[in-house]
């Protein structure tokens, strides 16, 4: 069982939750940059495989077996054999089918699931794929043009063909990210301190998995950006001599030497995620404690909306109908 990659879109790679546990030793954690989106494919397809990112286009796929899919985070214009498909719907696909997932229409990134796992290398207790190390996913790379890939069995999937999840767009449109203190805050004056949140700031083309080089009013620290290396947090702002901050992404190294500012909150790095070259943020500071407790609540209702995927299923009644003409067809010898 496998896929052929007949385009491989733009930086798509296998991600799964990440390498946890071995920043120390100097691997970096990688992983789906929208984390929530990951696991909501993971929850309707009821499995723990790795799946695919792709950002701003997405790949085009030929499947040598019979498998299931489901396509979460950005919205893209997709379709199955030229026929336009859903996002947060489980969708059957046979041999020769051919999904093409195009330009994406909000956000920035997608995840596509299998219900027949991609079959790749674990390596420090992780499938996903960091670039610069050239370690996990699919030969540590980007995927290409003719790469074929093995699908292993995973469970029985025909229960959850048409099962569905409500989209909820409303993160594409945020703008507010909320930050705390961070480490080096004196090293920074009052008014670059004001300034950091006053100030919308723009998402440089030259941001990639490893961090977000954002374009605004400058913030340098008072005296030197220069301090001795020290490990760095998911979503530490990082700022230079220059003063433009850096927001350190999945890809980041695992220790750093430049004065960190704040911090982005666990809870909106997902909005961050879906944020293109181009896209303007506006910094909020909160507490340490209000972001805990503001991550517990958020982290309460997305695990309800998993429960509800078992317990509340949805159903979208056009894969259905598809699903038994093709098994019409089949007793008829078509």
């Amino acid at each position: 069982m496998s896929i052929k990659i007949i385009k491989p879109g733009l930086f798509s790679t296998v991600q799964d939750e990440g390498r946890v546990g071995y920043q120390d030793q100097g691997f970096s954690s990688a992983g789906a940059l929208d984390k929530d989106a990951f696991r909501l494919g993971q929850a309707l397809l009821n499995h723990d495989g790795p799946a695919i990112e792709y950002t701003v286009i997405g790949p085009t796929i030929e499947f040598l077996a019979d498998n299931a899919i489901v396509m979460t985070g950005g919205c893209f214009n997709a379709s199955l054999n030229s026929t336009i498909i859903d996002q947060n719907t489980v969708i059957d696909v046979k041999k020769g089918d051919v999904l093409a997932i195009g330009k994406v229409i909000k956000g920035a990134r997608g995840y596509l699931n299998f219900a027949n796992p991609i079959q790749v290398p674990k390596i420090a207790d992780s499938y996903s794929t960091h670039t610069r190390s050239q370690m996990g996913g699919y030969q540590g790379r980007t995927l290409k043009k003719d790469d074929v890939i093995d699908t292993k069995k995973g469970a029985d999937y025909a229960t959850r063909i048409g099962l569905y999840s409500n989209p909820k767009e409303d993160i594409f449109d945020q703008q507010v990210i909320r930050i705390v203190k961070g480490p080096q805050i004196d090293a920074f004056s009052e008014d670059a301190i004001n300034t950091l949140i006053a100030s919308v700031y723009t998402i440089s083309e030259q941001s990639d998995r490893m961090g977000y080089r954002l374009q605004g009013e400058s913030i340098p620290p008072e005296c030197t950006a220069d301090i001795i290396s020290e490990p760095v947090a998911l979503g530490s702002i990082q700022v230079p001599n220059d003063g433009n901050p850096i927001i350190l992404l999945n890809d980041k190294q695992t220790v750093g030497g430049y004065t960190k500012i704040a911090t982005v909150c666990a809870m909106d790095l997902p909005i961050l995620a879906q944020k293109q070259p181009g896209s303007e943020i506006q910094f909020e500071w909160i507490t340490v404690e209000q972001a805990s407790a503001q991550l517990r609540e958020k982290e309460h209702e997305f695990l309800q909306e998993l429960t509800n995927i078992e317990q509340k299923p949805m159903y979208d009644l056009k894969q259905l109908r598809r699903t038994a003409l093709r098994i019409k067809n089949l007793l008829k010898g078509e």
